[in-house]
């Protein structure tokens, strides 16, 4: 890794590998930092060590893309630095960023433009017994599978709102797995809003089509408007109850019932993945089409309110891997304009170009919207979390807990984390933060947009003590010139 790049892109998904893929060639020095083994995210996963290699014809033609971009990324003619199982666990005012390597190593590197594309993670619906073995999140069974070849179950339920579900379902059954059912929280007619989208979509519903059609040859039970409310077992995962909800999303009295697996995953939907541009100082907004809290952009170009720094793909807004790879590709020419290495005024061609990514990526605005609306879940569903529930699994935080600190006056999920230190385990949040706002949502009755953004600071990933101590040259050098008082109090922190 050198001192000192043009670019640096955190996050080497489909985003990442567009913007690099992008970049390469202008004579830049490029570094990609991505904490896989591998390149492509959660998209292309795939055991260490296997060939890039996909069927010709795939109901997601985005895999064969970013495998394609993959290839070209590795080419010798490129030179792009990539640096995997690596965490950047800061940015700083002059551009600097700290990471981890998987050495355990701190370095620092600056870049004159940075690109943040963090991606998404999985949003939950606790129950009873959801931290049993046996029950996992619908990304958690996806990796069993890809990464290791294991199937989650013998037989496994999949339940939820989440797009992913019918993609999990294929893939058990490719694997030959067994499938005890499908649970979907939403009615049927939900889905239905899709329609609108097809002339822009068509890929989607080819792939959904494709997805469902193998479910139903295979002959799976398939229910609608169905809320997994408990899972039992002993120490593993031997049941769990699901329950009937109307068209409001609400449960049925007498409606439950009981079905038998060894494994179940479930899944309701995706957060951005925000804290890194938090910590460096770009703005956010609070916005459901989107998922929930996003990183502002100031213009189409997708700078942020941090001069040089970028964000696309998720964390501009949950869509899926498209609007990531379209969303990829106009950051990279912003970054080759900021610089005048382009220019869109003469080049008639790359003006046509960009008009035509800037109006593939409005049209992704439509499909954002349905599908957030798709895996939202009614705040009621919350309020009615039990109280023996665990909410923050690190701590051992309940949600009779969080309700007592509520009763109590903490109506935020600041408070609520000072008061009752959810939050604050290993995860740091990224699980629970989520979920605790959207108890304080159902219980207090208040608009989510009112709550203050969320705060982050280094380092926005667990680091073990003997990397951090390492870390006090560079925490000098960035406190320079402040006051004693000043530069003692970030030390602490």
């Amino acid at each position: 890794m050198k001192a000192k790049y043009h670019v640096a892109i955190v996050g080497a998904g489909i985003c990442g590998l567009s913007t690099a893929e992008t970049l390469a060639g202008s004579g830049l020095d490029i570094l990609i930092i991505d904490e896989n083994v591998h390149l492509g995210g959660q998209l292309l996963r795939k055991p260490a060590g296997s060939p890039n290699q996909f069927s010709r014809w795939e109901p997601d033609g985005m895999k064969l893309k970013g495998f394609d971009l993959v290839d070209r990324l590795l080419a010798p003619s490129r030179s792009v630095d990539i640096v995997t199982q690596a965490q950047v666990l800061g940015i700083f005012n002059d551009t600097r960023l700290l990471i981890h390597t998987k050495e355990e190593r701190l370095v620092e590197t600056t870049a004159e433009q940075i690109l943040l594309a963090t991606g998404a993670r999985e949003r939950f619906l606790p129950f009873p017994g959801w931290t049993l073995p046996g029950v996992m999140s619908l990304g958690a069974a996806q990796i069993l599978m890809k990464s290791h070849g294991i199937l989650p179950g013998h037989r496994t339920a999949i339940a939820g709102t989440s797009p992913l579900m019918t993609a999990i379902g294929s893939q058990i059954l490719k694997n030959r797995g067994a499938i005890s059912g499908f649970f979907e929280d939403n009615p049927f007619c939900k889905k239905l809003t899709f329609i609108p989208l097809i002339p822009h979509h068509r890929r989607k519903l080819i792939e959904g089509l494709f997805y469902m059609a193998r479910l139903m040859i295979n002959r799976i039970p398939m229910f609608h408007s169905r809320r997994i409310i408990e899972a039992r077992g002993e120490p593993d995962l031997i049941s769990f109850v699901a329950v009937k909800t109307d068209v409001r999303g609400r449960p049925i009295p007498g409606t439950e019932k009981e079905y038998q697996s060894d494994a179940l995953a479930v899944g309701y939907g995706f957060v951005p993945n925000i804290e890194l541009a938090v910590q460096a100082g770009c703005d956010v907004e609070y916005r459901p089409d989107k998922g929930g809290w996003v990183v502002s952009t100031l213009s189409r170009d997708l700078e942020t309110s941090k001069q040089s720094i970028y964000a696309a793909g998720e964390v501009t807004g949950i869509a899926g891997s498209q609007k990531s790879h379209i969303q990829g590709r106009i950051a990279g020419y912003a970054m080759l304009k900021a610089r005048e290495k382009l220019n869109v005024k003469t080049d008639t061609r790359l003006s046509k170009q960009l008009s035509r990514l800037y109006s593939l990526n409005d049209r992704q605005t439509g499909y954002a919207t349905f599908l957030n609306e798709l895996c939202r879940v009614s705040p009621a569903a919350y309020s009615r979390i039990p109280d023996q529930t665990l909410i923050c699994r690190c701590e051992n935080i309940t949600m009779g807990t969080i309700k007592a600190a509520v009763q109590n006056g903490f109506h935020t999920v600041g408070s609520i984390k000072k008061a009752t230190r959810s939050g604050m385990g290993r995860c740091q949040g990224r699980t629970c933060t989520p979920i605790i706002q959207e108890i304080l949502t159902a219980l207090i009755q208040k608009d989510p947009k009112s709550f203050p953004a969320p705060s982050s600071r280094a380092p926005v990933k667990p680091v073990s003590v003997r990397s951090f101590l390492a870390v006090r040259s560079f925490l000098d050098r960035s406190t320079e010139g402040e006051s004693t008082p000043t530069r003692h109090k970030k030390e602490r922190q």
